[in-house]
């Protein structure tokens, strides 16, 4: 049987004495109230669980300030993940668009034949015009205007799509195409087909500011054989992901970005939060992707 719901409103004051009577020290209750008035209690109880002795009490000696302290570790972590995986996406989006326009033309993507399912192409096209539509890009505008396409080409189509298109797209490409894409990354096309879910799905999570720091993953990557360096660790826990992300980066040779150094240098300035709850291994700086050359 279900029950019924019995929670009600409660000022941010008595949100703070709510908390100070699950055994948390709230010290200045004023940084309290401005912090649950800016937060939200609902976000911010995501963070309390690694805090807890038992449900809905807290370790002796936690503060409200720990708590908050986490979440903002949490929000330097997604901004962080995400610039990373905006620069994966852009290189992406590149490689598709020049494989599909050297091997099958500008509109080559229109093909039903590059592709391996002809229903899931069709699907593809239909995803390709609605968010073509919805575009308020000024080059779309323009090509239209001048050109009498039903299509944009490939190089253009590939800046208009969402992340989650475009993974659909290289999913379905033959795997000559998908050979080509990932050369640089010397991972296997399927391999890398699991990761680019992944990582849209991680994207999600930052775009939307949920919690990231110790999630378990709904959406796992899969773990190549022929790198060894996956080989120990839980690919169920974001650690897996940090680690795609810093493999990619090596093998295409990205300069302007140093992904392993941005991490060690966030994880420095938090060095209380429980990276175990990530996934992090024991001496995961050995691993030969996050030792220092």
């Amino acid at each position: 049987m279900k029950l019924q719901f019995t929670k009600n409103h409660l000022p941010y004051a008595e949100q703070a004495k709510l908390l100070q009577s699950r055994n948390l020290t709230v010290s200045n209750f004023d940084f309290a109230i401005k912090k649950l008035s800016h937060l939200n209690y609902y976000r911010l109880s995501a963070y309390f669980y690694p805090f807890f002795e038992q449900k809905n009490s807290f370790k002796n000696g936690t503060t409200f300030e720990d708590v908050v302290q986490l979440y903002y570790f949490d929000k330097e972590l997604r901004n962080l993940v995400f610039y990373a995986i905006e620069k994966i996406e852009v290189y992406i989006r590149t490689q598709i668009s020049f494989s599909i326009s050297k091997n099958s033309g500008v509109f080559g993507y229109v093909d039903e034949n590059i592709f391996h399912d002809v229903s899931k192409h069709a699907s593809l096209l239909e995803s390709i015009k609605l968010e073509t539509r919805r575009s308020n890009e000024i080059f779309v505008k323009a090509f239209y205007d001048k050109y009498d396409e039903e299509y944009l080409p490939v190089w253009a189509m590939v800046e208009i799509v969402s992340f989650s298109t475009l993974s659909k797209i290289f999913a379905n490409l033959k795997e000559s195409y998908r050979r080509e894409i990932t050369k640089e990354i010397k991972i296997k096309p399927f391999v890398f087909k699991t990761w680019l879910h992944t990582l849209t799905y991680i994207r999600n999570i930052c775009a939307h500011h949920s919690r990231l720091w110790n999630k378990i993953l709904a959406i796992e990557p899969m773990i190549p054989k022929n790198q060894k360096v996956f080989k120990s660790l839980n690919n169920r826990k974001l650690f897996f992901v940090l680690s795609v992300i810093q493999f990619i980066f090596i093998s295409i040779d990205d300069e302007e970005f140093d992904f392993k150094s941005e991490l060690k240098s966030l994880l420095g300035k938090y060095p209380f939060v429980d990276i175990k709850a990530m996934g992090f291994i024991e001496d995961w700086e050995e691993l030969e992707i996050w030792r220092e050359l």
